[in-house]
């Protein structure tokens, strides 16, 4: 089934991600191959890149050279929640829309802590996990 990009860009790729369902999965790469090749059956009309780099700023996917998709596995620390926030700050005023990935083992507390970081970015949109132009997705 291909969705295309009808009206609503942001929200497409987001439907893509959320029906994404990863197996046999072990490491950040493995999830973000998995995700292309997704993303590609999904959006074949839309060009999808893996390892976008732009200066020392690297994108794990983007997807029509709009939408920034960034993968985070085992986000446990709060060292790379801190990590993960400076490449939001980055890529939110890069990209039209980010989203960002969180697999495997991730710490409910850094969960709450993103969803407030990204509450802030958008002046206090209240739908859980989406905020205007960045959207948090769980995956397993």
């Amino acid at each position: 089934m291909e969705f295309g990009f009808a009206l609503d860009p942001f929200g497409t790729v987001g439907k893509v991600i959320r029906s994404w369902r990863p197996r046999g999965c072990k490491t950040e790469k493995d999830y973000r191959d998995s995700l292309k090749l997704k993303l590609q059956k999904e959006l074949g009309n839309q060009k999808i890149q893996s390892e976008y780099g732009r200066g020392s700023q690297y994108i794990d996917i983007l997807v029509d050279g709009k939408f920034a998709i960034e993968i985070r596995k085992g986000l446990k620390s709060t060292g790379s929640l801190k990590r993960t926030i400076g490449q939001l700050d980055r890529d939110l005023k890069d990209w039209k829309g980010v989203f960002l990935v969180l697999c495997g083992e991730i710490r409910p507390d850094l969960v709450t802590s993103l969803k407030q970081y990204a509450k802030k970015q958008t002046g206090g949109l209240s739908y859980p996990f989406s905020y205007e132009k960045l959207e948090i997705i769980r995956r397993k």
